[in-house]
């Protein structure tokens, strides 16, 4: 009787144990539905940055080709302008990463200004600015002469000038202009400038016009706009001496807009125009040429 209790023990050992050994197998096999989740890491999103913005020479002449440098952090557009009169001209998409040549306009002057943005998806832009002075290859034909440098030489001319009771008239032979200052106040424009139309063979002056005694009717092309323009007569009068002729030299300022304009009067001073032809001025120069 105990030799088959032990007989039943042992069999129902073996039965355990392979039992449990098909349920470990079943167990540690995988299934194909089965999945593990692992949490998703986002590296977050840094802003752009310039790195650095450079020429390739610390002055330039105008007409010079230069080289501009760049790098950016962060940035997926990259925009290069250059900035004409301190505004947006020419741009280019550019890389990243990268360097450009850029020839300088032989009219440019003073300097020439770049700006460079950097932008991606999730910061705003940010800017970097670059100037380059240039050389100036011009002198003013007096001093103390403005800061700036002239947009070019200075323009020799044979001139004439006659004096009003309220103004002046001055002629450019090389321009064929007539200029046309003013003393008074009253309207915005305190010089003007007009062509000079007369022609050899045109009537000197109107005989029908007598100035008053001690006056003088102005003669060709000062006669012919002191005559035909607008206001002009009103505004300066007669005229109180006869026209003198002479030479003149002539130079503007080389900014984007509103430039000064400079001529050489006969009693070696400076007629100096200011822009928007909104008023005049004498100068004394310590020196002309």
């Amino acid at each position: 009787m105990f030799k088959r209790i032990g007989i039943l023990l042992v069999s129902f050992a073996l039965a355990t144990a392979v039992f449990s050994s098909i349920v470990w197998a079943e167990t540690a096999v995988p299934h194909e539905d089965s999945f593990i989740y692992l949490p998703l890491v986002s590296k977050p999103a840094l802003p752009p940055q310039i790195v650095q913005f450079t020429v390739n020479v610390p002055i330039a002449d105008p007409g010079e080709t230069i080289t501009l440098s760049w790098q950016t952090n962060h940035a997926t557009t990259v925009t290069l302008y250059h900035l004409f009169g301190g505004v947006f001209g020419s741009f280019w998409n550019v890389a990243p990463t990268g360097s450009m040549s850029y020839t300088i306009s032989a009219s440019s002057r003073n300097a020439e200004n770049f700006a460079l943005f950097a932008n991606n998806d999730a910061f705003p832009y940010t800017s970097a600015s670059l100037m380059l002075p240039l050389t100036c290859p011009f002198t003013w034909f007096f001093s103390p002469a403005p800061d700036v440098c002239p947009q070019e030489a200075a323009l020799l001319s044979a001139s004439a000038e006659q004096r009003f009771e309220h103004g002046v008239m001055i002629w450019v032979g090389a321009e064929d202009r007539i200029y046309v200052l003013f003393d008074d106040t009253v309207y915005t424009d305190g010089w003007n400038a007009y062509e000079d139309l007369w022609q050899v063979g045109d009537p000197v002056e109107d005989p029908s016009i007598v100035p008053p005694a001690g006056f003088y009717q102005p003669q060709r092309g000062f006669g012919l706009v002191w005559r035909e323009q607008p206001q002009v007569r009103d505004r300066l009068g007669w005229a109180v001496a006869p026209e003198v002729g002479g030479d003149t030299a002539v130079q503007r300022t080389s900014y984007y807009k509103y430039n000064h304009t400079y001529l050489k009067a006969l009693d070696n001073n400076v007629w100096h125009l200011l822009p928007e032809r909104s008023d005049w001025e004498k100068l004394i120069p310590t020196t002309i040429q």
